[in-house]
């Protein structure tokens, strides 16, 4: 449970505490955590999370995300921003023992200076020492003259972000990607 002792008082203490226990009443369909029997894992594209675009989090709203967040052990974000300020400021409203790892920042009009993260809870998941980006190799080419060229590929705009973990005895590698969306269309019809 996240940590409400920093919630304002008066009206607006009322208010969250109105919305948080609504929100638990939607959130008693997510299985309950337990520290051994369970392991609850969710992914949240939080849009722009947090830039000033569409504008910043209200102190109530992150009352709402830790409470979601704490439902589940361990939690892919998607669009965390390149200034780790929000993410930082759930993790404490979460509790000390919560934790993450991001991925740089990704660079270019379509990255969109985005990040990924893995945020969880340490008291039950462990990070497991291996964590990276999935990079394209260049593909080896056999040119006309019969020579063999070297071209680099296309990576893709927000490379997929793996990275392994350890639940007691479990140990698993996730991936998280997140897939820049757009009217493009398949190259063949029938793959629609």
């Amino acid at each position: 449970m996240p940590f409400y002792y920093q919630m304002p008082e008066g009206p607006a203490g009322a208010r969250i505490a109105s919305g948080l226990l609504r929100l638990r009443e939607k959130l008693a369909e997510v299985p309950v955590r337990t520290r051994e029997e369970t392991l609850l894992l969710a992914t949240w594209n939080i849009r722009e999370f947090d830039s000033a675009k569409y504008g910043r989090r209200t102190d109530d709203a992150f009352f709402f995300l830790a409470e979601v967040v704490s439902h589940f052990d361990l939690i892919a974000i998607q669009e965390v921003r390149s200034d780790l300020s929000a993410l930082e400021r759930l993790r404490r409203q979460l509790g000390y023992w919560w934790k993450y790892l991001v991925t740089d920042v990704t660079v270019g009009t379509r990255g969109n200076r985005e990040r990924m993260a893995f945020l969880f809870d340490g008291r039950k998941v462990r990070f497991g020492g291996l964590a990276g980006e999935v990079v394209l190799p260049p593909v080896t080419v056999t040119a006309p003259d019969g020579s063999r060229v070297v071209k680099p590929v296309d990576q893709l705009y927000r490379t997929p972000y793996l990275a392994a973990f350890e639940a007691g005895w479990f140990k698993f590698i996730l991936s998280t990607v997140h897939i820049l969306y757009g009217g493009s269309a398949a190259e063949l019809p029938e793959r629609v």
